[in-house]
């Protein structure tokens, strides 16, 4: 019984990374103006970018034919930011050891990139807390990762 266990495991893990693989809101880095990185926690200031946010609209609604996030319905807009402050948090299963410890160290790669002055691509955002001031995006915090260009 226990040589199944780890395979079902495996599997429920797979299948959670998989239903989360659309981020909640993904940000395009135009103009960085500063990037902290830490242990588990990077924190990028920039002079402009674009937030793509998912908001949910309703409910589950099984009839409803147009774009979906686990059956609810969902309105998905872009906001522009002059400023703002970004900061991602390392997830629990990006933590050494985890599931997704390899791709934290490719947003801890990215990062540096970043902070040397190079183009990276975009962050993804799980599940964020975002502040909107004036109608942009001030801030946004939550699990994430940084994404190289192309990806």
């Amino acid at each position: 019984m226990k040589p199944l266990l780890a395979p079902i495991f495996a599997l429920l893990v797979l299948l959670t990374a998989s239903a989360r693989a659309a981020s909640d809101a993904d940000v395009t880095l135009l103009k960085v103006s500063k990037v902290v990185i830490e242990e588990s926690v990077i924190t990028i200031v920039v002079a402009e970018a674009k937030t793509r946010i998912t908001l949910i609209r309703e409910d589950h609604d099984p009839k409803f034919t147009g774009d979906t996030w686990h059956g609810m319905p969902v309105t998905r807009v872009q906001v522009i930011s002059n400023t703002a402050t970004f900061t991602i948090k390392r997830r629990a299963e990006a933590a050494p050891g985890g599931p997704l410890a390899n791709a934290w160290q490719e947003s801890l790669k990215a990062a540096k990139e970043l902070q040397a002055g190079k183009e990276v691509g975009r962050i993804g955002f799980y599940e964020p807390d975002i502040v909107i001031k004036g109608n942009m995006v001030d801030s946004i915090i939550g699990s994430g990762f940084l994404y190289a260009k192309g990806q």
